[in-house]
């Protein structure tokens, strides 16, 4: 038997199986349900997150037997025809291979005037249709504007903005999220879980950051990490092959720099390099964990606006309090000066570690931003030196 890759056997078959998209789902499921299902759908969104299996989902939900259904049973005849995109009355264009204007006559238009093969919706699925040109979009906005009875348009794309405002507003637009770090992990786990991969604690969450709320991309990873290490991921797998940085050394090196432990700081710069960590890819996972730092501090509730698990969340606040928001922000500054600095540095090492001994060090500068730090810690009574 062929091999069938993780994220296509685990590709979401109802609507109660999509992760993260739950506004969609919800509003979808009461269109079917009450009979009132738009003739045009614009389905926008980064790559990964669920548009064109949502569009296979609502296709089964107009087609299944038991139907039209916001519960389509995935195991009727017609159900399974539009999963193995074989059924007669569902056509999944291409527009990145389709995009001239005779394309769209041939596989669309010409095809308007038959009705359909089993008696019930014909529903067209666009994937990528930002790629049509706009002689094509033209030739498409009078079909999609007065369709024939019972004919849907599903159009998919990661680039909204690139779709004329004439064909926009003649369809139901619906925006996808990227799915966040809980719904990742949790979906990851039941994978890891069916398929017997044994991943050690913290390496699903590594995977998810690396996925940035992809859901294909975060299976396809876990994948690629299975096969690497024949069933049995550590976290250095996973850090050698995606280049992310443990977030257990993020909140570790961030306790650092709040203690002001200037000599801790070296260490831990000495053990980064012994391990053969890149020093560019810890100071962007850093960068980025000081940012949810400083969005915490700011805001105190971070909800929803950082990218963590809820177990990270607590953790996050704890930290934030030892800094304060003007601390990171100069923090913030440090690392973004850093980070363009590393990419000429002859010695990234001792980058690195100047920029940690201006974190733990105001007082030995004399610019604004490190006098008001100092005023800062004077304020609160917090000593700044270790």
């Amino acid at each position: 038997m062929a091999h069938q890759s993780l994220y296509r056997k685990y590709r979401p078959a109802t609507f109660g199986d999509l992760v993260g998209q739950s506004h969609i789902v919800r509003t979808l499921r009461n269109a079917v349900a009450d009979g009132s299902v738009a003739h045009a759908y614009l389905f926008t969104g980064p790559r990964g997150t669920g548009k064109t299996t949502t569009a296979r989902i609502l296709a089964k939900a107009l087609l299944c037997e038991k139907g039209p259904t916001p519960d389509p049973d995935a195991t009727c005849q017609q159900c399974v025809e539009v999963a193995e995109d074989r059924h007669p009355d569902v056509f999944e264009i291409d527009a990145a291979s389709n995009t001239g204007v005779d394309n769209v006559r041939d596989e669309i238009i010409k095809r308007l005037a038959y009705a359909s093969t089993r008696g019930g919706y014909r529903v067209y699925i666009i994937d990528e249709v930002h790629m049509l040109s706009q002689s094509a979009f033209n030739a498409l906005l009078k079909s999609i504007e007065e369709p024939p009875p019972n004919v849907v348009f599903i159009l998919c794309t990661t680039h909204p903005h690139k779709v004329p405002e004439t064909i926009q507003s003649r369809c139901q637009r619906f925006d996808f999220h990227r799915i966040g770090m809980d719904d990742l992990v949790g979906r990851l786990a039941h994978i890891s879980e069916n398929e017997g991969i044994k991943v050690a604690p913290g390496a699903h969450m590594l995977i998810a950051r690396h996925a940035a709320g992809g859901m294909r991309d975060a299976i396809t990873t876990l994948e690629q990490l299975a096969a690497f290490t024949g069933d049995d991921i550590s976290l250095d797998d996973v850090e050698g092959l995606l280049g992310e940085v443990d977030t257990a050394l993020l909140f570790e090196v961030a306790d650092l720099v709040a203690a002001r432990d200037v000599a801790g700081c070296f260490g831990f710069v000495s053990r980064l390099v012994q391990t053969g960590i890149d020093l560019t890819d810890f100071v962007r996972d850093f960068t980025s964990h000081a940012r949810d730092l400083y969005v915490t501090a700011a805001v105190g509730d971070p909800s929803g606006l950082v990218e963590t698990t809820s177990d990270q969340l607590g953790r996050l606040v704890a930290q934030s309090s030892l800094y304060g928001v003007d601390r990171l922000g100069r923090v913030l500054s440090l690392l973004g000066e850093l980070g363009a600095e590393l990419r000429w540095s002859s010695d990234p090492r001792l980058s690195l570690e100047v920029a940690f001994t201006r974190m733990a060090r105001p007082e030995g500068e004399l610019t604004l931003d490190s006098l008001a730090e100092r005023v800062e810690a004077l304020e609160h009574a917090r000593p700044l030196a270790a």
